[in-house]
């Protein structure tokens, strides 16, 4: 049989050498145990029951604040509102019962891992969500299109109007004519008179799409003769902000009747009195110096802009054939349009005769930098009648002869047979 050891046997003495005794005894068991509580870890605890206790507090209050919301809404008369206040409450009860309860769930282990992952997340999306405002920011920037916008109107307003054309974006040079460009902004001039200043800037906007950035500023314009809403609108042409439009709401004690705007622009009393209408003479010279052959001498004293549009050996080789076939000319039968804009830019659209031709539509374009000087030809096109029908040159019978029989039909043999 097995021999059963005493318990007092195993057991050492106090005094016993084998086996440390009094502070070296407690040193190994705190080694063998927990880790020592140092200073470090004290004031770290001590941090965190402060932040539990604080924590549980603000939830009280938040408990509290609920509850007097929901007796807000009991009391409310309204039992529509009263209701809605009602569930507020009970909403805030409840976010405060949560918030008093959560340092009793970061003293575990479980518990702090759930909130270091809350943390995070919050931490995540606001830096997401700030990512993206700032780009959106960043991409949305507006520049300051007012010294831009002031320029142009400053340059329009003091006859410029060539220089803002050819400065403009070549998109708005494809959909706008200069010469309707020119017309519309003397006209505006006479209307609106001069450009005084710029009052406000209503609106700023850029859009970008596949034909780049377009910028839009909305502003109030003071003229001398009134006040308008004015619209620029500009094209980022290789990093540069060029004109694309321009629109201006006149007030209503301004606008002018149609009527009212021929007869402004209107050039001559009496288009067809060669001797008191200068466009009526200007035209008529031209055309009396293709007859002669001076084709190149009207070339040589058009503007500019008509030069850069054709090449003189071209000008002249298309007049040389438009001669050949209308004949020399003769005279204008009629005007169809006769309008001065600003004294320094005409149209004259006519109906001409020809020697083998009547009527031919012939359209003038001119300008001049003064009233004082003489029309340039700035644009120029005559419209050729559509070919007829060649002429039956068969020589008609002598008299007293029969015409010749019309040739006889061939008839087949069975035609006719059954």
């Amino acid at each position: 049989m097995p021999i059963d050891k005493d318990p007092s046997a195993a057991a050492p003495e106090p005094g016993d050498p084998g086996e440390p005794a009094g502070d070296e005894a407690a040193g190994r068991a705190a080694v063998a145990g927990e880790p020592v509580d140092t200073r470090g870890h004290r004031i770290a605890g001590a941090a965190k029951d402060a932040l539990g206790e604080g924590v549980s507090r603000l939830g009280e209050g938040v408990s509290r604040l609920g509850e007097g919301v929901s007796r807000l809404g009991d009391m409310s008369r309204i039992p529509v509102v009263g209701s809605g206040v009602a569930k507020l409450g009970e909403g805030i009860t409840h976010v405060g019962e949560q918030l008093h309860v959560l340092p009793q769930v970061a003293r575990t282990r479980r518990g702090r891992l759930l909130i270091r992952s809350v943390i995070v997340g919050f931490i995540l999306v606001a830096a997401w969500i700030t990512v993206i405002v700032a780009l959106q920011l960043h991409g949305n920037d507006t520049p300051d299109f007012r010294p831009i916008a002031e320029r142009v109107l400053v340059d329009l307003g003091k006859g410029a109007i060539d220089e803002v054309y050819e400065q403009a974006s070549p998109r708005f040079q494809e959909m706008v004519r200069k010469e309707r460009f020119s017309d519309d902004m003397t006209d505006l001039a006479e209307t609106v008179g001069k450009f005084r200043e710029i009052t406000a800037v209503n609106d700023s906007l850029v859009t970008t799409g596949p034909t780049g950035r377009i910028g839009r500023v909305s502003l109030t314009v003071a003229y001398t003769k009134a006040t308008c809403k004015v619209s620029v609108s500009l094209h980022n042409d290789q990093g540069r902000w060029k004109l694309l439009g321009i629109g201006v709401e006149l007030p209503p004690e301004l606008k002018i009747s149609q009527a009212q705007r021929e007869e402004r622009v209107k050039a001559c009393k009496d288009p067809m009195d060669i001797k008191r209408c200068d466009v009526h003479q200007a035209a008529d010279a031209i055309l009396h110096k293709l007859n002669d052959g001076h084709a190149d001498q009207i070339w040589d004293d058009a503007t500019a802009v008509f030069q850069k549009q054709e090449q003189k050996a071209k000008f002249v080789q298309l007049q040389v054939e438009h001669l050949a076939a209308l004949g020399p000319y003769r005279r204008i039968i009629a005007v169809t349009e006769a309008k001065v804009i600003g004294g320094t830019s005409a149209t004259f659209d006519t109906l001409a005769e020809f020697e083998k031709a009547s009527g031919v539509r012939t359209v003038f374009g001119f300008f001049r930098r003064s009233r004082l000087e003489p029309w340039k030809l700035r644009s120029f096109k005559i419209v050729l009648p559509m070919p007829r029908a060649a002429e039956d040159t068969t020589a008609p019978p002598a008299p007293g002869t029969a015409p010749p029989a019309p040739p006889s039909r061939l008839v087949p043999r069975d035609a006719g047979a059954r």
